[in-house]
């Protein structure tokens, strides 16, 4: 799948303690105005997130994205509008970026103004904030290889310049 940052960054970049990787998922936006928490239940199958989680069921995610609002990932690309909930794609709008790794937190910390330390930032928690002045949706993902791992969404069109700050920012760790 085609993203933002194709043709100005070869992904992964590695550093020494850090990485920074792209993800490629369908990114689908739910919401609706009545028994919006009720019906995507229905419509996904899986139970909905409350404010500030995510609800993981086999490969797909609901991410709560505020109010009678969620994002979806999953590998269908097939979604409609059901019963008053708009399903909007959102694929081609979002990047998402993963940074793991032992100074994972470190490099985040350089731009984030949120509180990611060990214990702050609960596996399964999603936060909405910016980093260097970009709007972003943060991630808490499990531990890989016992290192922490962060997914970071941004909007496609500040792809390149979160991307040009993460990388500058991690040539200087370590």
């Amino acid at each position: 799948m085609a993203n933002a940052l194709n043709g100005h960054f070869e992904m992964p970049q590695t550093f020494a303690a850090v990485s920074i990787d792209v993800t490629a998922t369908n990114v689908w936006q739910l919401e609706g105005c009545e028994n919006v928490d009720t019906k995507v239940a229905t419509m996904t199958g899986m139970a909905v997130p409350a404010q500030g989680q995510v609800t993981v069921q086999g490969d797909e995610r609901l991410v709560w994205a505020g109010r009678d609002r969620y994002l979806l990932t999953t590998n269908r690309s097939d979604l409609v509008d059901n019963d008053g909930v708009y399903a909007t794609d959102q694929t081609y709008g979002k990047t998402q970026l993963l940074i793991t790794g032992e100074d994972a937190r470190a490099l985040l910390a350089r731009g984030l103004p949120l509180d990611i330390g060990e214990g702050q930032f609960a596996i399964g928690e999603v936060q909405h904030s910016h980093i260097n002045h970009i709007g972003v949706s943060v991630i808490r993902n499990a531990d890989v290889s016992g290192q922490p791992q962060f997914e970071v969404w941004v909007m496609r069109g500040f792809a390149k310049s979160l991307t040009e700050f993460l990388v500058h920012s991690a040539e200087t760790l370590r």
